[in-house]
């Protein structure tokens, strides 16, 4: 009979292998670790500022970002990696920075990052909204036979655009992640500040209702491909108007369109000096309309005609479990579990559902070394970012008070810890893929930071903090 107690311990040892919090010492030795690296990762993010501009090839306020070709690809080119000054990235250390602070305003280094970080921002807000790239002379005419212009466009600070064409589709509209994130920008401001929000901001609702996926004679190839849409009510990515069919759109047209692309005939074509939506078709992102919701939420905003209709859509995707392929910019499989436990942790209630399915699907995907994987082809699983991401997801939704998350949350914040790359008192992560190109190129063009990949760390740090805290009340 022992031997059979014996084998029964051995065969379920990796099951019971994860650090529960055992008792206040326990509590405290983790609470210590925790506001360590709290410290040195924000002494890192105090340094990696830019405290200067160089003319446009870096901005005073930003942290690096690097776009990267994975490998060749048609009309982008070859293997390689640039530093790219972006709206999304700064914007997002920005608003987890801030949030830190207004939870914790001990950290006396935000303060100085918030105020040269908020000036960059601004600068991609154009109207109202927010552009991914800065406003900047072409790098090439965009006509033949040109020789000069005055005409400024939207396009990446470094990286090489070797063909007029991708000059042209470079030029991107206004979007609404951007928006989104600029707009919490303004928000956290304010509210550390101790201002009101401006008059001006209480209707941002309209600016989302106004492209939502609803009566119209168009449709993103992606969208249709991952059965997403039509008619679904839901946000859409870009802030302009696409393109319009006489009739209603079929599969045969946008085939049509895609084999014209390289010709003004065709919808895809981006046009000189013309803010371009990628084919000519506005498209479905589920990450992107959790980030819509999260920031109305913010603005305590419930006047959205499309709000449910959006919950609606990220639900669907959920009960899918298509996390590896829903959302068309963020390639990762745990962006949407992050980003929409983001706003759920931000009061947007309907997405309580959807929290509960992607508890479950995060807890049953972890591996008993502490991490989680994406596919192989998104920079070989990004098993550090996925599992940042993953226990972002797992703190927000039900944190420490959660007995079936608790242990995994504490080993995979064990394997986050191994992978911090200290320095002179400081301590960062290696940047993972946060964003990628869409549709055809997500998998192909990727952006990284370190600076990005550290802030959400610290986003999951804070979050530990408190929740050690309210536990545990004698900490110290």
């Amino acid at each position: 009979m022992y031997f059979w107690y014996l084998l029964i311990f051995v065969y379920l040892l990796p099951f019971y292998s994860f650090s529960q919090i055992e008792n206040q010492e326990h509590a405290q030795e983790i609470y210590t670790k925790t506001l360590n690296h709290i410290d040195k990762g924000l002494s890192y993010l105090e340094s990696a500022q830019q405290k200067e501009s160089d003319s446009i090839f870096k901005y005073k306020g930003e942290w690096e970002t690097q776009m990267s070709m994975n490998f060749w690809f048609p009309l982008l080119g070859r293997e390689n990696s640039s530093y790219d000054s972006n709206c999304f990235s700064v914007a997002t250390i920005h608003n987890i920075l801030a949030n830190i602070y207004l939870e914790y305003p001990e950290y006396r280094k935000i303060p100085p990052m918030l105020d040269m970080a908020f000036d960059r921002i601004m600068n991609y807000q154009s109207d109202g909204t927010f552009n991914f790239w800065n406003l900047l002379p072409p790098k090439k005419a965009h006509r033949f036979f040109e020789k000069e212009t005055d005409e400024l466009v939207r396009r990446p600070n470094n990286f090489p655009l070797k063909i007029k064409f991708m000059h042209k589709a470079a030029n991107v509209a206004n979007d609404a992640d951007d928006t989104a994130a600029g707009l919490l920008a303004i928000y956290l401001r304010n509210k550390i500040n101790g201002n009101q929000i401006p008059d001006s901001l209480k209707d941002i609702h309209n600016i989302f209702d106004e492209y939502t996926d609803s009566n119209r004679n168009n449709r993103l190839w992606y969208n249709f491909w991952q059965k997403q849409g039509s008619e679904s009510g839901a946000y859409l990515t870009w802030l302009a108007d696409e393109h319009k069919f006489s009739k209603n759109w079929n599969p045969v047209q946008e085939f049509f369109h895609l084999g014209t692309f390289y010709l003004p005939i065709s919808k895809m074509y981006p046009h000189a000096y013309q803010p371009y939506i990628p084919y000519g078709s506005n498209d479905l992102d589920p990450v992107v309309n959790a980030n819509i919701l999260r920031v109305l939420s913010k603005y305590n905003n419930d006047r959205s005609h499309s709000a449910e209709k959006s919950i609606q859509f990220i639900e669907d995707e959920i009960i899918k479990e298509n996390y590896e392929y829903a959302a068309t910019y963020y390639p990762n499989k745990y962006h949407l579990p992050y980003y929409i436990s983001k706003a759920y942790k931000n009061d947007v209630k309907g997405l309580g559902e959807s929290s509960k399915l992607i508890e479950e699907f995060v807890i049953r995907e972890y591996k008993e070394n502490g991490s989680w994987s994406s596919r192989g082809i998104i920079n070989n699983g990004d098993s550090l970012q996925s599992t940042i991401l993953a226990v972002n997801a797992l703190l927000n939704i039900s944190g420490i008070r959660s007995e079936k998350s608790q242990a995994i949350i504490l080993d995979g914040l064990d394997y986050i810890f191994s992978k911090g790359i200290k320095h002179d008192g400081k301590i960062f992560w290696k940047g993972g893929v946060f964003f990628s190109g869409g549709t055809l190129v997500r998998h192909v063009l990727h952006w990284k930071s370190d600076a990005v990949t550290t802030a959400m760390v610290l986003e999951a740090l804070i979050t530990l903090r408190k929740q050690l805290e309210l536990q545990y009340p004698s900490l110290e």
